[in-house]
């Protein structure tokens, strides 16, 4: 493996794990606190991605990358808070109900901004400022992939912060240990899990606008990593938030490697050896390669969970037998 080749999957993991990173950290926030399974999670991603189009397009009010980042997350957040409001609350302790309905909000909202934006993609144009490259130890690395492992960490930095360092956060901990216990105590249980899935939301939303400037934005992106980020929770361990950021790295890093090395000189030799032709090899690995990638990270993850269903880090809860 070249210097090249190792750059760009050092990049490539860097940015899809921190990407899944923030996509799963949303999750994991919803299902430990509400035990909400929000299949519409996805959407609120593409709903970020179009936020800082919005934001940053020189066709709309065409400010800078800086100032979509906490409008992309404010105007989420607001539609994540109306979606907890109006729907979710009314089917706690129903989780099919709830995958259902989610599922069915997320395809609303997909033909909302099909509706409204199209179906062409609209490109992205990165900031001048995070133009470029930086080289570390012989690795070359865009300048904008290591701003969003830095967007990435402020943002686990300020859920740490919230989670265990404000009253709000001491009552969300509460609420995940034992629920009727903290009910009792008089903590407002609705508050806290609006407010949650409002920020759950929210993060999910900032993974949009930081992937917006790396790939193109399209009105059904979201399924693209809601499945991914799905697994990176349960490998974690459902509810886990170090869980989250420790799957979001394992699984990134595996399926950016896996890519290339599907698409390697190495593995063509390989398939050669075996009497597979170099034609045959092109038209079903490479030009499939991510797909394929994705379906090797999925039997990878498989596997761990029949080793340790619980998840890398296990859920700990407080309870009354």
């Amino acid at each position: 493996m070249d210097a090249t080749e190792l750059s760009a999957i050092v990049s490539n993991s860097l940015s899809l794990g921190s990407v899944l990173t923030l996509t799963a950290l949303g999750l994991a926030i919803t299902f430990g606190v509400m035990r909400v399974i929000n299949m519409a999670h996805g959407e609120m991603l593409m709903l970020g991605a179009y936020s800082a189009l919005l934001v940053t397009d020189s066709r709309f009010l065409g400010l800078n990358l800086f100032v979509a980042i906490p409008v992309s997350f404010l105007l989420v957040a607001a539609v994540g808070y109306l979606l907890e409001v109006v729907l979710i609350r009314h089917l706690y302790d129903r989780p099919l109900d709830t995958l259902l309905a989610t599922w069915g909000v997320g395809m609303i909202l997909q033909q909302a901004v099909l509706l409204s934006f199209g179906a062409n993609l609209q490109p992205m144009r990165t900031p001048d400022v995070l133009q470029g490259s930086v080289h570390l130890g012989g690795v070359t690395i865009p300048a904008y992939r290591l701003f969003i492992v830095g967007i990435t960490g402020v943002c686990l930095l300020l859920v740490y912060v919230w989670f265990f360092k404000t009253s709000f956060g001491l009552k969300v901990r509460a609420v995940v240990q034992n629920r009727p216990m903290a009910a009792a105590l008089g903590i407002s249980t609705r508050r806290v899990d609006s407010l949650t899935f409002a920020f759950a939301s929210g993060l999910a939303g900032v993974a949009g606008c930081i992937l917006a400037h790396l790939y193109n934005v399209k009105y059904n992106m979201g399924t693209d990593y809601i499945v991914t980020a799905f697994m990176v929770v349960i490998m974690g361990g459902a509810g886990q938030l170090s869980g989250s950021v420790a799957g979001g790295a394992m699984v990134g890093t595996a399926e950016s490697a896996s890519v290339k090395l599907l698409g390697s000189s190495g593995m063509q030799q390989f398939a050669e050896q075996v009497g597979i032709s170099q034609a045959n090899w092109d038209r079903v690995v490479v030009q499939n390669g991510e797909s394929l990638s994705q379906v090797l990270v999925l039997l990878l993850v498989i596997g761990f969970i029949l080793i340790r269903p619980s998840g890398l880090f296990a859920t700990r809860e407080r309870s009354y037998d």
